[in-house]
């Protein structure tokens, strides 16, 4: 009975730990359950990254031959860069240290004497850079500069002593005179200066000159050139009426006011043909004020001493023109006027032989009364290689036109056999060159 309690307490034991036990059993086994769920979404977790990370593997390396490449052309345009960037370096440094030359010259150029009145007259110091860089100027070659210095030397002989002097390799000229040595610059300032003071005071001497003189000396005068003119255009043309071609082609001169004058130096005109004593005060002031305009134009534009000025400003022959007219009969028998660029070679010629010929008959007419002599002038006209493209027969006219007007000649031309009928002595002279090129 012993045993058997024992035994039933031992079962009764084994019972409770089995029971102990089982129910440890069932607790590991939830956990192991829940263990392995978890572990098995980690897994699927971390596979589904190592395929991501395959994939992009294997992306990587298709692209690293691409990557490769890229990197040594970018390893190769730093060096280049480096290369470019120390050359540039280099570059600015040449290029600061020549700004800073060309500083040091502009400063010793402009301390130079006379450079700066003459490059720049009216800049300051400090503004001479900023003008510099914004003024386009255009130097001159040193042949120019001395070709000028020669005729200032020229024109400023015995009263200035030039002197060119060499400063921070700029050819500089100093001028002394009475006032002692300035650089050319400030010479031309000072004289110019002086001249525009002096061309008001020459304005006021010019009306007290034409108050005085030339409404009674000058335009009598001029009237007197201009009747001188007329008489010799009108011997011109009885001249010209009497040399007719054998076509009946004849010449006459018109000698008027030139179209291009102004309306001002036209009625200056007239009033200089009127004399002076049926002028009106009126008149007086408008013939003064028109030489006036026209001498100051001509001091604007020419140089020269107060008689130049006065002959170029007051030159008649000026203010007129000649005009040829050619006349003859047309096909229905009736006259008529011809242009010149209507006739022939031949008639052109002809035009001009006998314009010639009457200019130099009325000439020599004109002055065979001037003076006491009873001898006249040589009445000799010369004519190198004359009558070209003319016949004989009208050569023998042309000649002939010179008897009649009581002319001589010595004319040369390459062949002709045409004589005057009517001369009275012709002497005729042949030269001959074995070479043409010896003639």
């Amino acid at each position: 009975m012993h045993d058997h309690q024992a035994a039933v307490d031992d079962l009764g034991d084994a019972a409770a730990s089995a029971e102990t036990r089982c129910t440890e059993f069932a607790r590991e086994a939830v956990a192991l359950a829940e263990l392995t769920t978890a572990i098995g979404g980690e897994a699927e977790e971390v596979a589904g990254q190592l395929t991501e990370l395959e994939n992009e593997r294997r992306s990587l390396r298709a692209a690293l031959p691409a990557s490769r490449t890229t990197a040594t052309e970018l390893s190769n345009q730093v060096v280049k860069t480096e290369t470019v960037l120390e050359g540039k370096e280099s570059e600015l440094e040449g290029k600061t240290n020549a700004a800073s030359l060309a500083a040091a010259g502009l400063r010793a150029a402009l301390a130079a004497p006379g450079v700066q009145a003459a490059a720049l007259p009216d800049v300051l110091q400090d503004e001479v850079l900023a003008t510099l860089s914004t003024t386009d100027r255009r130097g001159v070659s040193e042949e120019v500069v001395i070709t000028k210095l020669q005729a200032l030397q020229t024109a400023l002989a015995g009263s200035h002593d030039i002197t060119p002097e060499r400063h921070a390799g700029i050819l500089t000229v100093t001028v002394s005179g009475e006032q002692g040595p300035r650089p050319v610059a400030e010479a031309a300032r000072q004289v110019s200066g002086q001249l525009a003071a002096q061309r008001g005071y020459l304005g006021e001497r010019y009306q007290d000159i034409f108050a005085t003189f030339m409404l009674r000396n000058l335009a009598e005068r001029l009237h007197g050139q201009i009747t001188v003119a007329e008489d010799l255009t009108r011997r011109m043309n009885e001249v010209l009426d009497v040399a007719r071609s054998s076509q009946g082609v004849h010449v006459r001169l018109e000698w008027r006011p030139s179209a291009a004058l102004d309306e001002t130096t036209l009625a200056a005109l007239k009033l200089v043909r009127t004399p002076f004593a049926d002028r009106t005060e009126a008149e007086d002031a408008m013939l003064r004020s028109a030489f006036t305009e026209r001498i100051d134009a001509e001091r604007d534009t020419h140089s020269g001493g107060y008689a130049e000025i006065l002959t170029r400003a007051l030159d008649y022959r000026s203010w007129y023109t000649f005009t040829v007219r050619v006349a003859d009969a047309g096909p229905d028998g009736k006259p008529r006027t011809r242009r010149m660029r209507q006739l022939s070679s031949g008639e052109t010629r002809l035009v001009s032989y006998v314009t010639l010929f009457a200019a130099a008959a009325a000439f020599y007419g004109a002055i065979s009364g001037v003076g006491d002599s009873d001898v006249g002038p040589l009445r000799l006209i010369l004519l190198d290689e004359a009558f070209e493209r003319l016949d004989d027969p009208t050569i023998a006219r042309m000649l002939g036109l010179l008897v009649d007007l009581d002319m001589d000649w010595i004319i040369t031309w390459p062949s002709g056999w045409a004589y005057p009928t009517k001369s009275p002595e012709c002497t005729s002279t042949t030269y001959y060159a074995p070479n043409p090129a010896e003639a």
